[in-house]
């Protein structure tokens, strides 16, 4: 799946040139994960610890044990991550999730397992939202394809707005320093998505990366609550 993101639009851009878009931005907002704590502080003589973290940019490392989500990545490719303090069972549980999504995703109105294969599910999800004067809905079919409790590959079967969206989400475990037991997980979904024909390219793929990290906060929030539950 689903399943993590400015040029100015103006005001002569006729209404049938926003319902596309929104209906297009409402197919996305699948599976999204946020941090919502920073790293715990690494002991002075754990030396330097290699994780998937520590080998990526400062600045990115920074945001993300800073509590937000990253994401980077122009015209339909993006890379989301964030940091989540928790178990790799929780996170799991929440990104696998399907059948419950609407209850924790912004504007989804529905989510679901509509068929099951020997190696693949196929989600549809249902979602609506107010864009510019109007509420718009949108319908996406994923095909998603579960690895190992840590990946999740998906790949668009139909929809109405897209044209093509590929991908695929990734969960690590992250210790405080090295030798200690993981405290929290980095959560990384690599996507690529292009709209049909008659969407403005620019306004959407500003859309897009607005609406992964919107999803995302979503997630974490979702993943936060679980996660409390487990310790009463």
């Amino acid at each position: 799946m689903q399943f993590n993101h400015h040029n100015q639009i103006s005001n002569q851009i006729s209404t049938m040139q926003f319902k596309p878009i929104g209906r297009w931005l409402l197919g996305i907002t699948m599976l999204g994960l946020v941090s919502v704590t920073g790293m715990a502080p690494v002991k002075a003589d754990s030396g330097l610890f290699n994780s998937p973290v520590d080998q990526l940019p400062v600045a990115t490392r920074t945001t993300l044990r800073s509590g937000s989500a990253v994401v980077t990545g122009e015209k339909g490719n993006y890379v989301a991550q964030v940091l989540v303090t928790g178990s790799m069972d929780t996170a799991w549980s929440v990104l696998t999730d399907y059948d419950n999504a609407a209850r924790f995703l912004p504007n989804v109105e529905s989510n679901k397992i509509v068929e099951t294969r020997k190696d693949s599910k196929i989600v549809e999800q249902v979602s609506s939202q107010q864009v510019f004067f109007f509420t718009v809905k949108s319908r996406v079919k994923l095909v998603l394809t579960e690895s190992n409790r840590q990946r999740v590959d998906f790949k668009l079967q139909d929809s109405d707005q897209l044209q093509s969206m590929t991908g695929y989400w990734k969960i690590e475990p992250i210790a405080p320093y090295q030798g200690a037991s993981p405290t929290q997980v980095l959560i990384t979904q690599v996507v690529e998505s292009q709209p049909k024909s008659g969407v403005p390219q620019g306004t959407f793929y500003d859309i897009f990366k607005n609406t992964l990290s919107k999803t995302m906060s979503a997630m974490g929030r979702e993943m936060t609550a679980r996660e409390a539950a487990k310790s009463k």
